[in-house]
């Protein structure tokens, strides 16, 4: 059983390294944690364990996408236990009820998502969204046009916190601007994708 004493002493277990391996909390050593758990209360729980070891993980891999079907985070080679697919879903959905990630192939998607991957929000889209602007801010570059490529490749954001972060993110950084009315986003006639800070 997956008791609440040791889920609370767990809860406070989670260390990151201080050197180059991330350090997996105790509780992913516990068989219990690898099934879903029947009991509603203990389920949250569990839930809610598996959220911030997902987000400290991808945090401090710098991962933004995972796929419910291949993350070997799932897989404890040393029990040997893996999270079966039934329980990733209901751990996807509680992760983007509680707004630590999203659907990264409906963020993205031009057709019928397939929900496999997600976008996992180590940072909220309004933080990345405050950084994009920040660095907007402090280029001069309120008021002028940048590339949706440029904002992920580009020079002039290199050394940011988002350079190199996907494209659907970048995309849900930028939606949370433009709702703010701090960013306009458009597609040029020639395809390409770009956003006007305001």
């Amino acid at each position: 059983d997956f008791g609440s004493s040791v889920l609370s002493r767990a809860m406070t277990a989670v260390v990151m390294a201080e050197g180059r391996d991330f350090q997996f909390p105790a509780f992913y050593q516990l068989p219990p944690f690898f099934t879903l758990q029947p009991h509603a209360g203990v389920r949250a729980k569990q839930l809610e364990l598996w959220k911030q070891l997902i987000s400290e993980y991808c945090s401090f891999h710098r991962l933004f996408i995972i796929n419910l079907t291949e993350e070997p985070l799932f897989r404890n080679a040393s029990l040997p236990r893996q999270l079966p697919f039934e329980a990733r879903l209901a751990l996807a959905e509680h992760l983007v009820t509680h707004s630590a990630a999203l659907w990264a192939d409906e963020v993205e998607a031009k057709e019928a998502p397939k929900k496999e991957r997600l976008l996992v929000l180590w940072r909220s889209v309004s933080a990345w969204a405050d950084l994009i602007l920040q660095w907007a801010t402090e280029n001069a570059l309120i008021g002028s046009v940048e590339t949706v490529q440029g904002l992920i490749d580009g020079k002039a954001a290199q050394g940011q916190e988002f350079y190199g972060a996907p494209r659907a993110l970048i995309m849900a950084a930028l939606q949370e601007l433009q709702r703010r009315n701090r960013a306009t986003i458009f597609r040029s006639s020639t395809g390409a994708e770009g956003v006007k800070f305001l």
